[in-house]
């Protein structure tokens, strides 16, 4: 299954692309773990990997006894819990399983995410991957700002920058074919049935996933599970039908209280990789705020915050620099590098900023038939790290993108204290209770609507004293 990239969300690095023309057959299985291995480290470096309440254990432990009960596995399975809020799961070639927190607030009992887990082990073992795709990474590359970026640093110089600018750097891979989806359904209900799962758990899953999706697009357009393969009725019957004539093993459940172990989980965005307000990006770990140009792209990624002028002539890209030099030294360093590699002298620009810290920058100059352009990279302390700032821009938008650089700042207490994050809660029902009562009562934050869906239950049904109920709360950011 794919997985998804928010969109607007840019990536410091280029996956370069792998070929898959060739059929199945035809390359050896190394193949598949070399290439799952490169994008499975991509996917930790750009998405992150969540594990609260060691929630990954819980669920490497479910993948352990879903492989146990394949013959003579051609692959070593990895599986790791993904820091987004989309529902999804996806697999790369070679055994590397994601699931997101997403996925993980929508399950009620672990027969369900065991099912979703089988189905993309059996897109591994049939190595569905390499025979649909037709690249196994597709970069979509705009360089920003296209039309001066060449102009003003050459190649070589553009390798000291540690903060490239890239967007729409998405790692995509192609949908599954209908018959991979229909046999890794059918194999999948089959694997599960002999590590102990409900097979008709996985049309419980899906269904619920589709009723999610519907409540939530009525807002925004989103990807998710269903982008790669649809959901439809045929697939729900066909997986009935499998069903009937499978034997399930009797074993234990890992845990019996599936939803327990998910209490606690975040839900949403995540404040640990920073946010947006506006134009104001607050970084609640690292402790900073900066604000970016008005009507400027905003884009969030692992190693680089950044704006961008709808234009794209101008852009603003912070990034964190090597502490083993202070800010000061990065740039005398820079300086002495453009003398001795390219005989460029050129100044080292300190600005005071009004919090106390200064920004130490260099600024390169290229004149053109269609005007001058400028490259600044500036280098600034605060605490104990040191920070990276470069700014690219025409004549004209110089001054603006250089001023968003200077609001570069800490972040105050009062500035932290507004930050808050969505957590999943299980709360104890009371006898006669509808979901309607619960959600009032516990202020969740999403509908009553999405909480029956989540919870697998009728708005109206009537819940038993100590039922467990799914609710979203706001919480301080921790």
């Amino acid at each position: 299954m794919n997985f998804f990239v928010e969109k607007n969300v840019a990536r410091t690095f280029i996956v370069s692309a792998v070929a898959l023309g060739l059929a199945a057959c035809s390359v050896s299985t190394d193949y598949d773990k070399q290439v799952g291995a490169q994008n499975a480290r991509a996917v930790e470096m750009q998405m992150g990997v969540y594990d609260k309440n060691e929630m990954e254990a819980y669920v490497q432990q479910i993948g352990a006894r879903l492989v146990s009960h394949i013959e003579n596995p051609e692959f070593e399975f990895q599986f790791k819990i993904v820091d987004d809020a989309i529902p999804n799961a996806f697999a790369l070639p070679g055994g590397y399983i994601f699931v997101s927190r997403g996925l993980l607030s929508l399950v009620n009992n672990e027969d369900e995410l065991a099912c979703v887990m089988a189905h993309e082990i059996i897109h591994v073992t049939e190595r569905h991957s390499v025979k649909q795709m037709q690249s196994s990474v597709l970069p979509g590359l705009v360089e920003l700002p296209g039309n001066i970026v060449g102009g003003v640093i050459n190649e070589d110089l553009g390798d000291l920058i540690n903060a490239p600018i890239t967007t729409s750097n998405s790692l995509l891979m192609a949908g599954y074919s209908r018959g991979h989806e229909s046999e890794a359904d059918r194999l999948g209900i089959q694997l599960a049935a002999k590590a102990g799962y409900d097979p008709l758990a996985m049309n419980s899953i899906l269904s619920r996933l589709n009723r999610a999706v519907e409540i939530q697009t009525k807002q925004e357009s989103e990807k998710s599970y269903f982008d790669s393969h649809p959901y439809t009725p045929d697939r729900v019957s066909d997986v009935e039908k499998e069903a009937k004539a499978l034997n399930v093993a009797e074993l234990a459940p890992i845990h019996k209280d599936f939803v327990s172990q998910i209490d606690g989980l975040l839900v949403g965005e995540n404040p640990g990789k920073g946010l947006f307000r506006e134009q104001t990006f607050l970084q609640p770990d690292m402790k900073f705020v900066i604000d970016f140009p008005e009507e400027w792209q905003t884009v969030n990624q692992a190693a680089a915050v950044a704006a961008v002028d709808k234009e794209q002539d101008a852009a603003v890209v912070l990034s964190i620099a090597s502490n083993e030099f202070s800010a000061k030294e990065h740039a005398l360093r820079f300086q002495n590098e453009l003398k001795r590699r390219y005989n460029m002298e050129l100044d080292v620009d300190e600005k005071k900023l009004g919090w106390g810290n200064s920004i130490y920058s260099i600024t390169l100059t290229n004149e053109q038939k269609q005007g001058t352009s400028y490259m600044t990279r500036g280098w600034i302390n605060l605490g104990i790290d040191t920070y990276q700032i470069v700014t690219i821009s025409t004549e004209d938008k110089q001054k603006v993108a250089n001023d968003s650089a200077s609001t570069f700042r800490p972040m105050s207490e009062e500035e932290l204290a507004s930050i808050t994050q969505l957590e999943l809660k299980v709360v104890d029902a009371k006898q006669g209770e509808t979901i309607d009562t619960v959600y009032k009562e516990s202020n969740s934050k999403t509908s009553a609507e999405m909480l029956a869906v989540m919870n697998a239950v009728d708005e109206a049904e009537a819940l038993k004293s100590g039922d467990k109920v799914k609710v979203i709360v706001e919480a301080p950011y921790k």
